[in-house]
């Protein structure tokens, strides 16, 4: 059996609280063996996309627009469109946030998602990062919108986004955070035995889990790794009452009756979420 590493600092990983968790003892690191089965062909529906699209809209839509804006801010235009790469685009939200300032193109593997983005005429490329790219697809700006974290060769695509970056250009990785008060909640309730939340927060079960879970160390050790600096971090708001309901229950294997109570207690929570370690952080990396 192949031993299993630490992308962020090689040492080899040690079996976490469950069969499929991983953590290393040497950093901060976080991963999992959970398989990926992504819809590359379009024939199945393992989880209710109009729920999803629904419960994540408002949420999603809000954060987009706040790093657009920062971003549209840091690459003026010059002569020329200033070229973005969303990775992972889904139904396109960020593409339609960026596509006033920059010029997008968005990848996505998951062939009914991506059908739903061009359907609304967003450019929208069907296949994987970096293989869907060609060698001189060059940008100003590559970001990961909750998708690094479902990526299994998170040192590779790295590598392969600073083969892609234009002079000056940026990554920005948006994803949940291990230090934030969910994921750290979730990890206290699995060491007692209840475990049904750490399994959501790492979407065991779903066509494409969460495979890492990364803090600011982690982050910073596996852009050195691939030739790059970690420029900045900010948080970003994880949770909104509104489609809370339908995030939740766009699970096929929740019941209606434990989605409306765990909607319930989120929302009466939320205002507090403000005041406690984010549960998402962006990390922006430049060139070394």
């Amino acid at each position: 059996m192949e031993v299993e590493h630490c992308p962020a600092c090689e040492h080899p990983l040690n079996k976490g609280l469950q069969s499929w968790h991983r953590q290393c003892t040497r950093c901060t690191y976080e991963g999992s063996t959970l398989q990926v089965d992504i819809d590359v062909q379009g024939d199945r529906e393992v989880l209710d996309e109009v729920l999803r699209e629904e419960g994540l809209g408002t949420l999603r839509q809000r954060n987009f627009r706040i790093l657009a804006e920062e971003l549209t801010a840091r690459f003026p235009h010059g002569g020329r469109r200033p070229r973005l790469l969303d990775v992972g685009c889904a139904h396109g939200w960020f593409l339609e946030a960026a596509g006033d300032h920059f010029d997008v193109l968005g990848i996505e593997p998951d062939a009914r998602v991506a059908e739903l983005a061009a359907a609304r005429g967003l450019p929208a490329r069907r296949g994987f990062f970096p293989d869907a790219l060609a060698a001189d697809d060059l940008f100003d700006v590559i970001i990961f919108n909750d998708v690094m974290e479902h990526i299994p060769d998170i040192l590779a695509a790295l590598r392969a986004c600073a083969r892609h970056l234009l002079p000056g250009g940026m990554i920005v990785i948006n994803a949940p955070a291990r230090t934030g008060v969910l994921y750290r909640t979730s990890r206290l309730m699995a060491s007692i035995g209840l475990s049904a939340s750490f399994d959501r927060m790492w979407q065991k079960g779903f066509p494409s889990p969460h495979l890492h879970y990364l803090d600011d160390r982690t982050m910073r050790a596996l852009g050195a790794r691939a030739g790059l600096r970690l420029h900045c971090v900010r948080t970003l708001r994880s949770i909104s009452v509104r489609g809370l309901y339908a995030r939740i229950r766009y699970d096929r294997s929740v019941s209606a009756t434990k989605a409306l109570a765990t909607t319930g207690v989120l929302a009466v929570m939320a205002p507090l979420f403000g005041l406690l370690p984010a549960d998402i952080k962006v990390w922006t990396l430049v060139a070394a």
